[in-house]
């Protein structure tokens, strides 16, 4: 399992909480959610079960981690991720 990533987002006036996680070799996904004041207004999950063989796994997972949240943020910031609260 690979350290997860944690932004604040400061944007239209709140702040958002982007979380990413890995579930490591037994659970082989990353998972992205935004929070606002502690709610889940998103969630992201993406298997990578077929990348297990890869000798450079380590290196992929984490790049696809930083890709994913980075897209969550990008998806709040061009109003893909309605938020209503």
């Amino acid at each position: 399992m690979r350290p997860g990533l944690n932004s604040d987002i400061d944007w239209g006036g709140k702040l958002y909480h982007v979380q990413t996680e890995d579930g490591g070799l037994a659970n082989p996904a990353i998972l992205t959610r935004l929070f606002f004041r502690g709610v889940v207004l998103s969630s992201r999950k993406t298997s990578y079960l077929y990348l297990m063989d890869r000798e450079d796994l380590d290196t992929v997972v984490v790049k696809l981690m930083k890709d994913q949240h980075h897209a969550v943020i990008e998806d709040l910031k061009r109003g893909v991720i309605d938020d209503q609260r």
